[in-house]
């Protein structure tokens, strides 16, 4: 009786603990805490861009056009500088596992989304269209 009250306790805590580690990895990170050390740290920006990135951008005759950057040749983005309010408003539209940062300048031409999107529970910048004349 004794052995098996012992089996019954390991196995419910063997069942507990991987509920728990399940939960846990599932659990998705929070994009304002992302975002904030997105333009904190340009290291950690650079492990959450997904490379090679693929953007649209409009060419000198403003057309749009498909791009591809490699890693060496990223430039880190700084997205959230309080300077930028002057002649920029910034709209975050949200969903379940895309998030659309939305520059648009205040009579100036800027026009760029940025999409993140989540993977494996962690945000990612995936793309972006500027469409900036």
């Amino acid at each position: 009786m004794k052995r098996y009250f012992v089996l019954v306790f390991v196995l419910t805590m063997a069942l507990n603990t991987a509920v728990f580690a399940q939960s846990a990895k599932t659990a998705p990170e929070d994009f304002n805490a992302f975002f904030s050390k997105f333009n904190a740290d340009p290291k950690f920006q650079v492990s959450r861009v997904i490379f090679p990135l693929k953007y649209r951008a409009n060419n000198d005759d403003l057309e749009l056009v498909d791009y591809t950057q490699t890693k060496e040749n990223y430039k880190v983005l700084t997205l959230n500088r309080k300077a930028d309010e002057k002649f920029l408003k910034r709209t975050l539209s949200i969903k379940k596992s895309k998030v659309t940062l939305e520059e648009r300048g205040l009579d100036n031409g800027i026009y760029i989304d940025y999409i993140y999107e989540l993977k494996d529970g962690k945000w990612f910048l995936k793309t972006w269209v500027d469409q900036s004349t």
